[in-house]
């Protein structure tokens, strides 16, 4: 399927189980489960330059920038979904604007760091749209995923960690395609 990564395709049920165990979890479970994947992808993120970021493998491919974009544009979604759906409604038609599966924000001229700073502070505000999930999270409203298929407010944050989880093994296999 265009725009999944092979990771996806390949471990779709493990990613689908590991969505649905976040929809039966608890926020504070939720929020550590967030920080564990979130800390992994800074990580793989902060161990490049801004050259090595720069760079990519080959012309559709994207470069480590462009991952960093995609996953703060990705983040902030997902967080509005959280927030949005535990309350029993839908997020703006503003705020949904260009989502869908390989979503990419307009081109800016950020840079890496910039774009880093900016995914350090999506981070926390999913966090912060977990840790404010009301005691009486409305979880039989779901919202599709293209791929997964309609997921509930706890199941969205799942699928960060998921979506965290594919980015962390693409960014490490771009950072040895940058180093050779």
């Amino acid at each position: 399927m265009d725009g999944i990564s092979e990771d996806i395709q390949n471990n779709r049920d493990r990613y689908l189980a590991i969505m649905h165990e976040h929809g039966t979890m608890s926020s504070d479970d939720i929020v550590a489960s967030l920080s564990e994947s979130q800390a992994e992808l800074h990580a793989t993120f902060n161990s490049a330059s801004p050259e090595q970021a720069a760079r990519k493998p080959g012309p559709d491919d994207w470069s480590l920038l462009e991952l960093a974009r995609h996953a703060v544009f990705t983040e902030r979604l997902i967080a509005k979904l959280v927030h949005h759906l535990a309350r029993g409604d839908f997020p703006s038609a503003e705020d949904l604007q260009g989502a869908g599966i390989g979503m990419m924000p307009p081109e800016d001229s950020r840079s890496y760091s910039d774009v880093l700073n900016d995914l350090a502070l999506k981070n926390a505000a999913i966090l912060d749209a977990v840790r404010g999930l009301p005691a009486d999270s409305n979880l039989e409203l779901k919202a599709p995923h293209p791929y997964f298929g309609p997921l509930n407010c706890k199941e969205w944050a799942g699928f960060q960690r998921v979506h965290d989880l594919d980015h962390i093994q693409h960014a490490h296999k771009l950072l040895v395609t940058s180093d050779s």
